[in-house]
């Protein structure tokens, strides 16, 4: 027993800083949103008055719906590209895989504000390469950060390019989990290659699968470089997404009590998030 009071007075201290760190911004952002504000420091109790504002505001459903597109397609596609990517690396010469593995994964490592940066200059109207390239081959009206649609692909395409390796090292390491025996034993049954994939290979990966469509749902509905630097949430309101909200809310309206309000609301849709991973992993396969 004095054992075990030891060791646990061994990592209390770690634990300690490990909450004060975490928690200690939630409970204060959570008092903080309760107050009414006046340039930068609360004044009084002003109860849930913020949070009746934001529901208030006819704006935010339509910027929550942009939100779901930019995070749902981006999450479908980093995860249908990364998971036919590591089915070919799996394949692949352990040379040869680990080379395209260290290309796959050099987005990931970096920065998001460069790698937001350097979309952006190719895609620049008029003067970016990409519209100089397409111009060499005859195509002049190629202008995305001018149209809705554009704008909001470019975003989702960044999303995707800088997360891949992520996705791609994760998905990786499950499929290198499988055992051999149990795709030789379809074989000698005579599965083809499509009905081993979706019988043994996908069941087999759901909760890489699942981890991976968590940490980038979350990463994406959170990001809020990517949107500032390359659209700042243009054009018009076509992505103007959550987190550019909280942003604008908090540093250019000065807003403080809306701006934490709303992200305290994206804090506990994080947590619903995770909690639904959890409940997700304990289904049988």
């Amino acid at each position: 027993m004095r054992s075990s009071l030891n060791s646990y007075g061994y990592i209390a201290p770690a634990f300690a800083l490990l909450g004060l760190v975490l928690f200690a911004p939630v409970f204060y952002g959570g008092w903080f949103s309760l107050q009414r504000i006046q340039y930068g420091a609360p004044t009084g109790f002003a109860g849930f008055d913020n949070y009746a504002k934001l529901f208030d505001d006819p704006e935010l459903l339509a910027t929550l719906g942009r939100t779901f597109v930019h995070t749902g397609a981006s999450v479908i596609v980093t995860i249908g590209i990364a998971l036919a990517l590591s089915v070919w690396i799996n394949r692949l010469a352990p040379r040869f895989a680990f080379v395209v593995q260290m290309i796959v994964i050099v987005p990931w490592i970096i920065s998001t504000v460069v790698a937001a940066l350097l979309f952006r200059w190719v895609f620049l109207n008029d003067i970016g390469l990409a519209a100089w390239a397409l111009k060499a081959v005859g195509v002049t009206e190629f202008q995305p950060l001018t149209t809705s649609s554009g704008a909001m692909a470019l975003l989702v395409a960044i999303s995707v390019w800088k997360r891949i390796g992520y996705a791609v090292i994760i998905l990786l390491a499950g499929l290198k989990g499988i055992p051999d025996d149990y795709t030789e034993a379809a074989r000698i049954d005579g599965a083809n290659g499509w009905q081993i994939f979706r019988r043994i290979t996908l069941p087999l990966l759901k909760t890489p699968l699942l981890l991976v469509a968590i940490v980038l749902t979350l990463s994406n509905i959170n990001t809020v470089e990517t949107p500032l630097v390359t659209t700042g949430g243009g054009p018009g309101d076509a992505t103007r997404v959550l987190a550019i909200e909280v942003y604008e809310r908090a540093f250019v309206n000065f807003d403080l009590g809306g701006a934490t309000a709303l992200a305290l609301l994206m804090f506990a849709g994080n947590i619903a998030l995770v909690i639904a991973y959890v409940r997700f992993t304990k289904w049988k396969a």
